[in-house]
């Protein structure tokens, strides 16, 4: 049976002959099928005509050369044909062919012609409505009306039998019928604004039937994340009897909106201990509102608050860092621009997002506080891509107080004194992101490519009114200024790519590829602290707390905290099965580091390709995750393989389970 199925695929991909036997080996208790298959020369397309039994069907896009999916000296393959047919009926529906399906077309294979060729007729049959009624001339439909409801409640029809029929009202705009629950008896208003309701659905009211304009409306409902059910249902409508018998047939459709809670509360935190005391944890309180202003706008409001416990000194007890930090966003879906562009228009899932955001941070060594102000646009297209432009991205970052053995510890490092200055950051960042999923059971791969450039406007604009700079006593030059602070100008390139391959129904396997670099230039003498790269904590090198790894082969027992560089790479992979239940199992392997591409006084800290190899840190380690479907809880521990900063051999099996090697991570969420 297996042989006769290998057989009848090669002949439905065109290798008619094809022969395929197989032979059983045993071997005591077990036993092995090997097949043999012959597999036999290909027949190929010859030469391509078509027979259309329905005369006033639009045909030129079915022969178009350009167009078609199979060609002239093609193998006569049955999967390519399927999907020729495919692309043919989709194409109808397009245009107003209702119940057109692929069904309707066929194909006659003259295998006559000569050796392995084929002449290929295309056929188009006429639409049959049953199975023994006569055919006749398809017809097209146009849509007559739309009618849309924002406010169903499939929960409230099990529990009430009159609520599907009983108290609904009509309101006509923009060409649409708005169904509202006692909308104009009470004060009651329909959760989305009419005027944002039309501008979602793609459907035409007195345009020919398309089945891509009904799924581009599905998108563009399900793209307001408002809403967790989304019907979409066509009726056929009775004809008028005062049309021509050819006339396009009326159809009615019925768009079905279930919303969400409209407001919603999430919390999430990360706890992290390391063997020699040292701890930190997070928690995170966030607010959602998703129809602020009735037009599907997203309010998001979070409050973050961290602490950690440090060592800044080697040879000092820990001490407390604290960390304050609030945010405001509103997303809403559509471009928030000062004029109408046609490109605008046939984008897909258009938003705008503004933010505000603040962050106060007091730790044993300095003091400062951070402001964010963001206004960005993100849209797809047809295949894959989503894009995220922010044209204005501004931060500022102000150094309230700054200890003096800290000031002393960097005070000969331009490097880092630099990097913990007041700084002023404008510019812009632009993000591609590509994601793939065909089916639950191929891999998912997410490719992400983010550019931050900011200063460099700032720098022109200074450059060209001949604006006077200021002394800058760190790097002993002139530098410019906004507002008694100078301004940053870099440019920063990252790349991550990440992967979900399934092994088998109960195990998978997920890869990370981190890549980085910051460079400045201009106006900056080193990166502002914030855009420098770190590694370690429970989403990256997770042998190491959170600022704790390299840069490069830079000792931990340095004289300050904080390892950050321009420059980082890192791998990460985890084999993930379930053991029981919501009870998950993982190994990982983490393998990185980063490192300075500027002067730097930090011993090794500076990128060489001579010193990469032995520079690359590496820790692996064993976690167990509780699936909750909404929330995953995950504790994970890690051990240091090789620590770089220790130099010596490159793997130190003897001291795996010391308590300086190795971290212990509380987090929610999968680490990628």
């Amino acid at each position: 049976a297996a042989a006769q199925r290998m057989q009848d695929y090669a002949a439905f991909r065109g290798y008619y002959g094809t022969t395929a036997k197989g032979a059983i080996r045993r071997s005591r208790r077990k036993a092995q099928v090997a097949y043999e298959v012959a597999l036999a020369p290909p027949y190929r397309i010859r030469s391509i005509a078509y027979s259309f039994m329905d005369r006033r069907l639009d045909t030129s896009f079915i022969v178009d050369p350009a167009r078609r999916l199979i060609k002239v000296g093609d193998i006569f393959d049955g999967e390519q044909l399927e999907a020729e047919s495919n692309r043919v009926a989709g194409q109808l529906r397009n245009l107003g062919y209702y119940y057109f399906h692929s069904g309707y077309v066929t194909y006659r294979a003259d295998t006559t012609a000569g050796s392995r060729q084929v002449d290929l007729t295309l056929v188009v049959a006429q639409h049959q409505a049953e199975h023994n009624a006569p055919a006749a001339d398809h017809r097209r439909y146009y849509v007559k009306g739309v009618q849309l409801n924002s406010d169903y409640s499939y929960e409230k029809t099990l529990t009430d039998s009159a609520y599907a029929t009983t108290g609904w009202d009509t309101v006509r705009r923009y060409d649409i019928d708005f169904v509202c629950k006692g909308c104009l008896t009470t004060a009651q208003r329909p959760t989305l604004r009419l005027s944002a309701a039309a501008a979602s659905s793609a459907i035409k009211v007195g345009g020919l039937y398309s089945a891509q304009e009904v799924s581009r409306t599905y998108n563009n409902f399900a793209n307001l994340r408002l809403f967790k059910s989304i019907n979409i249902r066509l009726s056929e409508l009775p004809a008028d009897s005062l049309a021509a018998d050819t006339a396009p047939l009326p159809l009615q459709a019925s768009i079905t909106l279930s919303p969400f809670l409209k407001q919603n509360y999430t919390w999430g935190g990360e706890v992290s201990l390391s063997g020699n005391g040292l701890f930190g944890a997070t928690l995170s309180v966030g607010y959602q509102h998703k129809n602020l202003l009735r037009g599907a706008e997203i309010l998001d409001a979070n409050i973050t608050g961290a602490l950690q416990r440090v060592q800044v000194y080697a040879d000092a007890a820990p001490e407390n860092a604290y960390e304050l930090g609030a945010s405001v966003s509103i997303n809403m879906p559509r471009f928030l621009v000062p004029m109408r562009l046609p490109l605008y228009q046939n984008t897909r899932s258009p938003r705008t997002q503004v933010l505000l955001a603040g962050n106060f941070q007091q730790r044993p060594d300095y003091t400062r506080v951070l402001a964010t102000f963001n206004l960005g646009y993100s849209w797809r297209n047809a295949g894959s891509m989503t894009y995220i432009l922010n044209p204005l991205d501004v931060n500022i970052i102000k150094v309230l107080e700054i200890t003096p053995s800290f000031q002393d510890a960097i005070q000969n490092n331009p490097y880092m004194l630099y990097a913990y200055q007041n700084a002023f950051l404008l510019g812009a960042t632009f993000s591609a992101i590509y994601n793939t999923r065909e089916d639950a059971r191929s891999a998912q791969h997410h490719l992400r490519f983010d550019v931050e450039l900011k200063g460099n406007l700032l720098w022109l604009a200074y450059k060209a009114f001949d604006v006077s700079a200021s002394d800058n006593s760190v790097v002993n030059s002139k530098v410019y200024e906004i507002w008694e602070m100078p301004f940053a100008q870099f440019a920063k390139f990252d790349l991550t790519y990440t992967s979900l391959n399934k092994l088998n129904s109960s195990s998978s396997v997920a890869f990370r590829a981190l890549a980085g670099v910051g460079v400045a230039y201009g106006n900056t003498y080193s990166l502002p602290f914030d855009k420098m790269y770190y590694c370690g904590g429970a989403n990256s090198m997770r042998g190491w707390q959170i600022r704790t790894l390299g840069p490069g082969s830079y000792s931990e027992t340095s004289n300050f905290l904080n390892h950050l560089a321009d420059m980082r790479l890192e791998l990460n992979a985890e084999y993930r099965f379930k053991l029981v239940g919501t009870l998950e199992g993982a190994a990982f392997v983490d393998a990185g580091n980063i490192w300075s591409l500027s002067d730097d006084i930090r011993t090794d800290a500076l990128f060489s390709w001579q010193r990469f190899p032995a520079q690359i840190a590496i820790s692996w380690g064993l976690g167990i995750r509780f699936n909750f479907s909404v929330l995953v809880a995950r504790l994970d521990y890690a051990i240091r393989l090789h620590d770089p900063a220790l130099g010596g051999a490159y793997f130190r099996a003897g001291d795996f389970f010391s308590p300086s090697r190795n971290s212990i991570f509380l987090a929610l969420g999968y680490p990628f």
